[in-house]
Order: structure tokens, then C-alpha cells, then sequence
């Protein structure tokens, strides 16, 4: 009968913790420590760092402090470099709640995000709640100087060949482009939206290698993670498909 109730008693601090668990009314009967929730998120922009505090509460208070040992778990995706987890957490005495810092690089996280699975180590007498899932992803926002230099255009059906790419002097996120189609000595610009992430290639006039005026235009997106750009045209080169990536 006493094994029964002490279970009912796990089961209803578990059920405590997973509803409300800053609110939890402490109990004497069960030892219990658990993190805040099932699942944290952090975002990192580009090449940066950032934190996130993540809090554990008991189920008891004492008159000393109190220490968990923190376990990465095998179920974690992200790189062991892009991440820094202390060991331990400490519950002040007096208190049932502690708190630790995850701090996380992008280092590797790539553009589908990775995971940071944490558990805490079971002791004598001791209940531990279940794991914690830290989602990783990283913000890229446009920095149009990354866009510049040589590049290689993948022409769909055509093959690859080389490009430079040039910031213009006066107009915002405005890059121009040598060697389109792989048959201008023309150049011509592209113009990126950091607001909905598009890129786009304004209605112009190319004179290609026959010594004929083409007019084309084009519509794609970019991304500002890896620093490529995907542009489908209309007009006179209609059909015609570019994927830009950075030639080294």
C-alpha cells in the first residue's frame, strides 16, 4: 500500500511540474527535480553566439544548496563545438528552483537546425523528470557584401561557368554581374529584398554574342545562410534557370 501511494504521489508531481511548473506547490513525500519543460528554442545569427537560461525545480526546499549533475544525451544532433552545457545545476538552500545558462555557436547547425537533448542524473532517493530538447537554428540576415566576388552559375540544361559579382556604388542591396548567360561582355544587376528574402532581376537590355538585344528578366530567392541565390527569367530568355554559389 505504501509503494502505491508514494507512486500516486510521483504521478501527481509529475502531472505538477508538466502543467504549471513555476506555481508548484511543494510536497515533503516525494523527491523530485525536474527542468522547466519539455523543449527550449535558441536562435543564433550567422557566424554570432547566444544564451538561454534554463531553470529545474524541485519538489523540496532544504537548508542547503542542492546539486544535479547535468548528461548530454546520445539523441543529440548538434556538434559537440556548438555548444557549452555546465556540468551541474545548483538549487539554492531555501529554495526549489535553480537555474543554468546553454550557451550555443554556429558552429555546423546548419539550414534545417539541430538539437541538444539534456537529462539529469538519477541519485538515490531521487526522481528525476524526462529530458529536455534545446532546438537549434541560426538567423541569417542579408549582409549584401557576402554576395560579392566570383561565383559559379549553374545554368539548368547548359552546365557551370564563371561570374564576378560587384557591389553598385549607389543603390542599396544591388549587386551586378558579369558574363551572364555565358555570352554578354554587358553586365547586369540584381536587385535582393532582405524583407521577404527574394531576389530579382529587373527588366533590362542584354546584347549578347550574336550582336542581337535580349530583353530579360527574373525572379528568385537567396540564401543569406550559405550566401547562394536561385533566379528563374522570362523575356527573351525565358525558361532559362541560375544557381549562384560562392567559387570557393
Amino acid at each position: 500500500m505504501k509503494r502505491i501511494s508514494y507512486f500516486l504521489l510521483l504521478l501527481f508531481a509529475v502531472f505538477l511540474f508538466n502543467n504549471c511548473a513555476e506555481d508548484f506547490v511543494e510536497t515533503k513525500d516525494i523527491n523530485y527535480v525536474s527542468f522547466e519543460g519539455s523543449s527550449v528554442s535558441i536562435v543564433v545569427n550567422k557566424n554570432s553566439t547566444a544564451d538561454r537560461t534554463v531553470k529545474v525545480y524541485t519538489t523540496q526546499t532544504t537548508g542547503s544548496d542542492r546539486t544535479f549533475t547535468i548528461n548530454v544525451s546520445e539523441s543529440t544532433t548538434a556538434d559537440q563545438g556548438a555548444y557549452t552545457v555546465p556540468g551541474t545545476v545548483t538549487v539554492p538552500a531555501n529554495s526549489n528552483e535553480g537555474e543554468f545558462t546553454v550557451s550555443i555557436s554556429d558552429v555546423n547547425i546548419g539550414d534545417d537546425g539541430v538539437k541538444l537533448v539534456l537529462s539529469l542524473a538519477s541519485q538515490d532517493g531521487l526522481y528525476t523528470g524526462s529530458n529536455i530538447t534545446v532546438n537549434m537554428s541560426r538567423l541569417c540576415p542579408l549582409v549584401i557584401e557576402d554576395f560579392l566576388g566570383d561565383y559559379i552559375i549553374t545554368e539548368a540544361g547548359y552546365g557551370d561557368y564563371a561570374t564576378t559579382i560587384t557591389l553598385d556604388a549607389t543603390v542599396a542591396n544591388r549587386v551586378w554581374v558579369s558574363n551572364f548567360w555565358d555570352w554578354t561582355n554587358d553586365l547586369v544587376y540584381y536587385d535582393f529584398d532582405p524583407d521577404n528574402g527574394t531576389v530579382t532581376m529587373p527588366s533590362q537590355n542584354v546584347t549578347m554574342g550574336d550582336g542581337n538585344v535580349y530583353n530579360c528578366v527574373g525572379n528568385g530567392t537567396y540564401n543569406a545562410c550559405n550566401n547562394s541565390f536561385h533566379v528563374e527569367y522570362g523575356g527573351d530568355v525565358a525558361g532559362t534557370v541560375h544557381d549562384f554559389n560562392p567559387a570557393n
